[in-house]
């Protein structure tokens, strides 16, 4: 594992456990395949300690922003919540700092695992505070506590309260990492063999239940399943003239005579498309009125209802995102879609 140190300058260590095998000044090569951690400066990241009960981490991130309230330097950072229950640390950084830390990196072909900052690479002693000195800068953390600052300006922090030495530790798990949420890693993915079909019996089956008049219904009985053949020409029995060879392409004919082509059958087809070759979104709401258009409720974070919003502008649609919202699941943005 690679260890990057941001402050006071870049340099790195290359880690065997606790075992420093290499270091250096700057950035460190770019090793595929090799574990970066980038141990961000404690004077750009805000830590708090809050009391919290089990919460998924997007369900945890907007239970913190509520309680820090007033708290936060900004409208909308970007919050890391450690994981578990009670008390815990909460890391609250600028979104355009952590966008510029990523963009140094992938200038020079790095790509962090984890990003932490540097007061939680300090053991959390029982009493009083861990510190690091080095020059004029000095990391402590206590048990709910931790900062990064100049001497002059930690000696009036830490006040009278015990401090140890300590150094910069490996641990095995982390309390937090920076990289969730809109900043969460997306891995590459590649549609198996036959995926363009079954979207395009899906997007029929979509077509044809909004002749039918019952999205709704499309919504929570077909949302899960697939888009197999049988479904679609099960769909299509009520729909066509009995004895109709290709139930799906017949489905599809009808959607073009009555319009579909200008409503829900033109968008839906390439928003389930769009949703399907992003491993990190999912559909988790669907609302269609022939004036508003489509409306896609996107569960994945802002970042991937953009990605969509984006995707499907590249196809001559108009598609914007909208506020994302907290659901028992974890989030909801919506994503209007029009021609």
């Amino acid at each position: 594992m690679i260890r990057l140190f941001l402050a006071p300058a870049p340099h790195w260590q290359r880690l065997d456990g606790r075992r420093v095998l290499a270091s250096g000044e700057g950035l460190p090569p770019a090793t595929p395949g090799e574990p970066l951690l980038l141990v961000v400066p404690g004077e750009a990241v805000a830590l708090h300690w809050l009391d919290l009960p089990a919460l998924a981490p997007a369900q945890a991130a907007a239970a913190a922003r509520l309680l820090l309230g007033e708290a936060l330097a900004e409208a909308d950072p970007h919050i890391a919540v450690a994981a578990g229950s009670g008390l815990r640390p909460v890391a609250v950084v600028a979104r355009a700092t952590m966008a510029g830390w990523l963009a140094e990196l992938a200038a020079a072909g790095l790509t962090p695992s984890l990003i932490l900052p540097e007061p939680l690479l300090l053991p959390a002693p029982a009493t009083g505070f861990a510190v690091w000195r080095g020059g004029d800068r000095v990391v402590a953390r206590a048990a709910d506590q931790g900062f990064a600052a100049e001497a002059g300006l930690a000696a009036v922090l830490l006040g009278d309260a015990a401090t140890t030495a300590a150094d910069f530790a490996s641990e095995a798990e982390p309390p937090l990492n920076l990289l969730c949420g809109d900043f969460a890693p997306v891995s590459r993915w590649q549609p198996p063999p036959g995926l363009g079909r079954r979207l395009g019996l899906l997007a029929a089956t979509l077509a044809g239940l909004w002749l039918a008049g019952d999205v709704a219904a499309l919504v929570q009985a077909k949302r899960a399943a697939g888009a197999a053949r049988a479904e679609a020409a099960g769909v299509a029995a009520g729909l066509l003239p009995a004895g109709a060879d290709d139930p799906a392409a017949a489905l599809a004919a009808l959607a073009r005579q009555r319009g579909a082509d200008g409503g829900l059958g033109a968008l839906a087809g390439p928003v389930v498309e769009a949703i399907a070759t992003r491993p990190g979104s999912a559909l988790a709401s669907l609302r269609y009125t022939p004036a508003g258009g489509l409306v896609a409720g996107v569960a994945g974070g802002a970042g991937e209802a953009q990605a969509l919003a984006d995707a499907l502008t590249a196809r001559g649609l108009r598609a914007s995102a909208g506020a994302t919202r907290a659901t028992p699941d974890g989030s909801d943005t919506p994503v209007t879609v029009q021609r």
